[in-house]
């Protein structure tokens, strides 16, 4: 039986963190990944998504130019290039990730399913492994409904719809959260007709009310079939075409069908039960450090439930990391708000509460800066966005915050570190912020702490 003082179990963003940090460190580590390393975000995730939308910015942009007074015939133009090229993409970032990288980085690797012996012993590829201590960052999957026919169906998840070959000439979307949103308008402005399928009202229904307006409006504009507030109750398949049938008496016809309807964590395989951890389907249990209740054993990341993020797997792989290095133990950050980034067109980031949660708890202000008055969005004609800040009424703590437009993700680092520091909203007022830019509307927010707060108490006064 082969003895290590750690393995990691998952080389996805959280486990590769531990696993490369501890080699670093000049530590003994072994990596058992069952597949596909770099995990779910380099081979199926952001890395595939934010590729192949990049190629659907470039379709929109030729379609949108007469907009900006650059006109000229649109020929008939071949997206399945796009396709190709998200794969090579892929295979160029999971290069720096694979067996043969980290071993010169130090890491031992095995290529297999693990799974408990005891808490202590891992079977991989019929050999026994023994570790002193143990990370679990087995990420997640996509989730598949219990739909009537379903099952019978070449469906695809996030992990095969970048396999396609073509671009379908109709594509299905099932799920309005932030992977159905992303895909459904990426693959919409490379030539597919989609419709779009979701059980809530609203698109990204964890948003501010006026960001899932704003998503479904440019949707419908783009030309997606938007089917909000329904429930599919049977899929067939038949003469390469899906028939999905909704609880309004309607059916979608595709010829692809996307289901993105959530994600569970990966843990059958592992066989906790033997040793001992406890968990449930949304997670393994964890304390306040990312250990499980076998002390010598962590799990960080989607292994240990929501949100599932990799930045999030990131950030607990570093503190679990300094406790599995350190004689002291380092807390996971929970009190901090994790940033979140949903990368349609516009883009939305935010973080923390929305308007109405913090209503809920504090008595609160709400800024809204609507991007047509920000002169930086005038001239690129991209004025359907804004900033919107919610903070405690009085102090201007930042409680809550969405930016919707143009790269809004590579916007959100000034209020995430405001939020983060404690620095009141309205402090940001006095920071020099350079015009013309979308940042502008950062300052603009703050300004409204005094104009529509204090200043307002004042005017309410005199009358």
């Amino acid at each position: 039986m082969k003895k290590y003082p750690l393995v990691v179990i998952g080389a996805g963003a959280g486990g590769l963190v531990v696993a490369i940090g501890a080699a670093k460190a000049g530590k003994k580590v072994l990596l058992i990944e069952k597949g596909n390393y770099g995990g779910d975000c380099t081979n199926f995730g952001c890395i595939p998504s934010k590729s192949l939308i990049a190629s659907a910015h470039a379709a929109s942009a030729l379609k949108e130019s007469k907009s900006l007074g650059v006109e000229f015939p649109l020929p008939p133009f071949n997206a399945n290039p796009a396709l190709e090229r998200t794969r090579t993409i892929v295979a160029e970032v999971r290069s720096h990730e694979d067996p043969a990288a980290l071993t010169k980085l130090g890491v031992e690797t095995i290529t297999g399913q693990a799974s408990f012996l005891d808490s202590h012993t891992l079977f991989v590829n019929g050999e026994e492994i023994w570790a002193s201590k143990i990370v679990i960052a087995t990420g997640s999957s996509a989730f598949i409904p219990p739909l009537s026919g379903l099952d019978k169906t070449p469906y695809l998840t996030n992990e095969s719809i970048f396999h396609l070959k073509q671009v379908p000439e109709s594509l299905a979307v099932m799920g309005g959260g932030p992977i159905g949103c992303e895909m459904a308008q990426a693959f919409q402005r490379l030539g597919s007709k989609v419709s779009l399928i979701h059980t809530h009202e609203e698109l990204l229904n964890r948003e501010e009310k006026l960001t899932q307006e704003t998503i479904a409006k440019q949707f419908e504009k783009e030309g997606i079939a938007l089917h909000l507030g329904v429930h599919v109750t049977q899929v067939n398949y038949a003469n390469d075409r899906f028939q999905i049938a909704l609880d309004n008496g309607k059916t979608v016809d595709a010829n692809a069908l996307l289901v993105s309807v959530g994600r569970r964590p990966n843990l059958a395989a592992l066989n906790l039960k033997a040793a001992g951890v406890t968990y449930s389907d949304k997670g393994i249990t964890t304390d306040a450090y990312g250990r499980t209740n076998k002390h010598h054993i962590w799990a960080i990341g989607d292994a240990a439930g929501a949100p599932f993020f990799t930045h999030r797997a990131e950030n607990q792989a570093r503190s679990v990391l300094t406790s599995l290095l350190l004689p002291f133990k380092k807390k996971l950050d929970q009190a901090q708000a994790v940033p979140r980034v949903t990368f349609t067109d516009p883009e939305v980031a935010s973080a923390g509460l929305t308007e109405e949660l913090a209503a809920k708890k504090y008595k609160i202000a709400a800024y809204v800066v609507p991007f047509s008055v920000l002169d930086r969005a005038i001239t690129a004609s991209r004025t359907e966005g804004f900033v919107k800040v919610v903070t405690k009424k009085w102090s201007s703590q930042i409680l809550g915050f969405t930016i919707v437009g143009p790269r809004a993700g590579e916007m959100l680092g000034e209020l995430s570190l405001a939020m983060h520091a404690k620095i009141p909203l309205r402090k940001l007022a006095s920071l020099i912020h350079p015009f013309p830019t979308y940042n502008q509307a950062i300052r603009k927010a703050a300004d409204l702490w005094l104009t529509q707060t204090i200043l307002g108490v004042f005017r309410r006064a005199k009358k």
